[in-house]
């Protein structure tokens, strides 16, 4: 775990042009992550996140009874992380530290990212 922290410390976010990170925080701002701050996999998702310089909204669900609340009722089960996904068909609930890292790679790390940065 403090390996984790401290390579990310050292790991540098993702470079984009600046008209590409404003699409990706476009992008972003319909994604919210529901983490408990001391959680191994979370820490995972949030090292990803970090690194592919993605503006998600953190939402702890051990501080906050609101959010643990929203993640049982409508997410279907109090579990992290979880990344709900806004889509115009109505909410994705995702968990799974792996599918959620598999779909911020898919979706945010670009070909020419990845170009830049072959280690995202």
């Amino acid at each position: 775990m403090m390996l984790h922290w401290l390579t990310s410390l050292i790991s540098k976010p993702l470079r984009r042009d600046p008209a590409r990170q404003r699409q990706v925080d476009q992008q972003t701002s319909r994604l919210a992550l529901y983490h408990f701050p001391i959680c191994p996999y979370c820490i995972k998702v949030n090292r990803v996140i970090r690194k592919l310089n993605l503006k998600i909204e953190q939402r702890n669900a051990a501080s906050d009874s609101n959010w643990a609340d929203e993640l049982q009722q409508f997410g279907g089960k109090l579990q992290t992380p979880c990344l709900k996904i806004q889509q115009q068909d109505g909410d994705r609930w995702l968990y799974e530290s792996d599918d959620i890292i598999r779909y911020l790679r898919q979706n945010f790390a670009t070909p020419e990212d990845l170009a830049k940065d072959p280690s995202t």
